[in-house]
């Protein structure tokens, strides 16, 4: 991961980095200085959450918050919802509000792409190395379940507070929590009282509200992964999700030697063989934004595209030849 930036001057700028993926940064002139910022690592990656026009407690709540779902959600947390779900697997496990919110989308998803996107392939992600946390290097609680593509069997059922994952498979929420949880987070600081919020969590960004006192636009660059630091592409957004799905950061070499990294295909159980780089979702929330990166990721660059203009999703993909490829509503977005 690479660490944030920010200044408080007339300008702020916050830098990101997703789970191999590229740099996001979200840069605005603004009228008056940045209220309140705070930069903390949390699901493992860098966090960076921007209050405008709020009180500096906003930031402990925002902070307080983020390690509350990370604790409910982590695979790597030996007493997390997500964990004694998964070792109960094949049985109704009581587990919080949230998680029964973030799973519900979870498989909403997973119907949405078709299957593209799946949190059951956990048993996958494990069996080409992924065993220990990137953060901590602590190994996550032995998962010994096999199967994958099983999404459309999770038990939910919010009126009991229960969730079942089916018998012999395993869930990660992952990505679409780190969106989802800065969903909520945003929404949050609005709520109490914040006139704008930013909140990136591994360059999952979710924005609410204003970027600036005389200006709503959050001005967002999206980094070059053959070029980094430098920016391909800006955006502008008012409110919603920028995530950004890819290869080129988290990657590891697997018990038989081959390279690996953390984007499993659910149709082949193996890292995708994908010839794009990095895929980059504008959408109305972070999480949705999470879910079709990662969906996009599982082709090349025009079915990226194809994909994301049949569900009307702005997006940016750059392929390992530096191709970029973009939807048709991209340009409504550009800077």
């Amino acid at each position: 991961m690479t660490t944030s930036r920010t200044t408080t001057s007339t300008t702020t700028t916050s830098t990101t980095t997703t789970p191999g993926a590229g740099t996001i940064t979200a840069d605005r002139a603004r009228a008056a200085p940045v209220k309140a910022q705070r930069l903390f690592r949390v699901m493992g990656c860098e966090a960076h959450v921007i209050v405008i026009d709020g009180r500096d407690a906003l930031l402990d709540q925002a902070e307080w918050r983020l390690r509350q779902l990370e604790g409910l959600w982590s695979r790597f947390v030996r007493d997390s919802d997500v964990t004694r779900a998964n070792q109960a697997a094949g049985t109704a496990v009581d587990v919080h509000r949230e998680t029964i919110e973030v799973v519900l989308r979870a498989v909403e998803a997973w119907k949405q792409t078709r299957g593209l996107f799946d949190i059951t392939v956990l048993p996958a992600l494990v069996h080409h190395g992924y065993t220990h946390s990137a953060a901590s290097g602590e190994p996550a609680p032995r998962v010994r379940e096999q199967m994958i593509g099983t999404s459309g069997k999770i038990v939910v059922d919010p009126a009991r507070g229960i969730i079942k994952v089916p018998a012999g498979s395993a869930i990660d929420l992952g990505g679409i929590g780190k969106g989802f949880a800065g969903d909520l987070v945003a929404e949050e600081l609005i709520r109490a009282g914040a006139a704008g919020a930013f909140v990136s969590i591994g360059g999952d960004i979710a924005v609410r509200g204003v970027a600036a006192i005389d200006d709503p636009a959050w001005v967002i660059g999206v980094e070059d992964p053959l070029t980094a630091p430098e920016a391909i592409a800006h955006l502008s957004i008012v409110s919603g999700g920028i995530a950004t799905s890819g290869t080129t950061v988290r990657h590891w070499t697997s018990p038989d030697g081959q390279t690996a990294h953390h984007l499993i295909d659910p149709a082949t159980a193996r890292p995708a063989r994908s010839t794009l780089l990095t895929a980059t979702v504008l959408a109305a929330d972070a999480a949705t934004a999470e879910v079709f990166a990662t969906a996009a990721m599982m082709g090349d660059g025009p079915s990226a595209v194809a994909l994301l203009d049949a569900v009307g999703l702005a997006g940016l993909m750059v392929a390992r030849d530096h191709t970029v490829y973009t939807t048709e509503s991209w340009a409504d977005f550009a800077r």
